[in-house]
């Protein structure tokens, strides 16, 4: 027993280690990081590179089932998984280089074929590891420990984010008041005018695969459980979750609402670097808020549905995650400040509809099939997400219009149609089959300390 209890904490200990490291390579040169969308801007892309560039992150979802191939296949899938993912991330070293190969010729299309790669590799791989740690962490005890993790790594990764920012904010005009006091002692020493700002990039994306790599040199001392080989096909695998007639209503709120996201979610941060002519250490606070919010706000979103059912919470979700696009329309590039209090709105919304989404997979996969039914919701939104990013580079409007005395940018439409898109997710989310949550009527009457009538009760189930 004591052996067993070594075990587990020794695999605490690790992973958060390596969570750190992997985060400060996420950070640098994953999906959602902002020295990804500024290096694309720096390569000329246009609207529609944009789109394909936010789709990537989502598109490479698809190959996540592919892990379960791996997992059932090997009785070990430690050296598999380190390699798998070890490929995916020393790709981000030629990220920096490719603008010195090709000299502005086709750089962004060869940047984003290289990410689209990287990016899928690494889905494999992750989906594979979460079989492994998953099978080293007591299910009492894994909500915990993904908390802790994601607090750790989440907190480096702000500070490596900052740093970085920072440094890249000194080779603008205009680089706001931090990089303004550094760049003025760089420059009295002729530091910052000896580099260039691809350069600056080159030796960040290093850094980054250096980190990527690093935090797997960690995961290699993980202790793993031998397993058996299931002799399953894969494609009976795949099909079961879509026997599964609940499952598929699951997934039909999870397509319709990533749907909805994807609709203009390629433009929030080229606007906000473009169109505001924000710093990337104004960028870089308003993610912080969010994850701060995201953060402080996860225990509420759980007691409420313990309490109420994901149903239910996921209803005032898609309530308020309506709400917070809308804001942006007001946005200008003499008057922003307001949409960081925008992002505690988006952190808290995130923060509910993350919990809910693993929640509705684990409540209704059978235990050995978790794997597979997550990775197929993960795939089936990922495919809906990357179709209305691409529509969005392929329709965004060439040109500003006023609408009521209100000028609004191309990216600004497009934000205000995703608003009112998410609130028709409330359709979708009607259908599922939750025997034990609550409707808004019942939690009103709840909260207002009244007694619910017994034909009400029957007619919420």
């Amino acid at each position: 027993m004591k052996q067993k209890k070594s075990i587990i904490q020794q695999t605490i200990r690790i992973s958060i280690k390596e969570g750190v490291f992997s985060q400060i390579f996420k950070t640098i040169a994953g999906p959602e990081s902002i020295f990804i969308t500024k290096f694309a801007i720096i390569l000329g892309a246009t609207p529609f590179h944009f789109a394909i560039l936010s789709a990537i992150g989502h598109l490479s979802q698809v190959f996540r089932p592919l892990g379960v191939v791996i997992s059932n296949k090997l009785h070990s899938r430690k050296s598999t998984v380190l390699r798998i993912v070890g490929l995916g991330r020393i790709l981000a070293v030629f990220f920096g280089m490719l603008p010195f190969f090709l000299l502005g010729k086709y750089t962004i299309e060869a940047f984003l074929i290289l990410f689209f790669v990287s990016n899928s590799i690494q889905a494999v791989g992750s989906n594979a590891w979460i079989a492994w740690i998953a099978d080293l962490i007591p299910l009492k005890i894994r909500g915990r420990f993904f908390s802790w993790r994601v607090q750790y790594s989440m907190f480096f990764g702000l500070i490596i984010g900052y740093v970085i920012s920072i440094f890249l904010d000194l080779f603008k005009t205009d680089p706001g008041n931090i990089a303004q006091n550094l760049q003025t002692v760089l420059e009295s020493t002729r530091i910052l005018s000896q580099i260039n700002i691809l350069i600056a990039f080159a030796g960040i994306f290093i850094f980054a695969a250096f980190m990527g790599i690093w935090s797997l040199k960690i995961l290699s001392k993980q202790h793993e459980r031998p397993r058996d080989i299931e002799t399953e096909k894969f494609k009976d695998i795949l099909i079961t979750p879509l026997k599964d007639k609940n499952f598929r209503k699951v997934l039909l709120y999870g397509f319709w609402w990533m749907l909805t996201l994807g609709i203009g979610a390629p433009f929030w941060v080229p606007f906000m670097m473009t169109k505001l002519g924000m710093t990337l250490v104004q960028v870089q606070i308003y993610f912080t808020i969010r994850i701060m919010a995201t953060l402080l706000t996860l225990p509420t979103w759980g007691r409420m549905i313990d309490r109420f059912g994901n149903k239910t919470s996921m209803r005032v979700v898609i309530l308020l995650g309506g709400i917070t696009p809308l804001l942006w329309l007001f946005a200008s590039k003499t008057m922003y400040w307001f949409i960081f209090l925008e992002a505690i709105g988006s952190g808290i919304a995130w923060a509910g509809s993350e919990i809910i989404s693993r929640n509705f997979i684990l409540a209704i996969a059978p235990p050995n099939r978790r794997q597979i039914y997550s990775g197929v919701f993960g795939a089936f939104s990922g495919v809906a997400i990357m179709i209305t990013m691409l529509l969005s580079g392929i329709f965004i409007p060439s040109s500003a219009v006023e609408i009521f005395k209100f000028h609004l940018e191309p990216e600004q439409i497009l934000f205000g149609i995703t608003g009112i898109a998410r609130w028709t997710t409330q359709f979708s989310l009607g259908w599922i089959n939750e025997p034990k949550s609550k409707s808004l009527r019942e939690v009103t009457f709840e909260l207002l300390g009244w007694e619910i009538p017994e034909f009400l009760k029957k007619k919420t189930k």
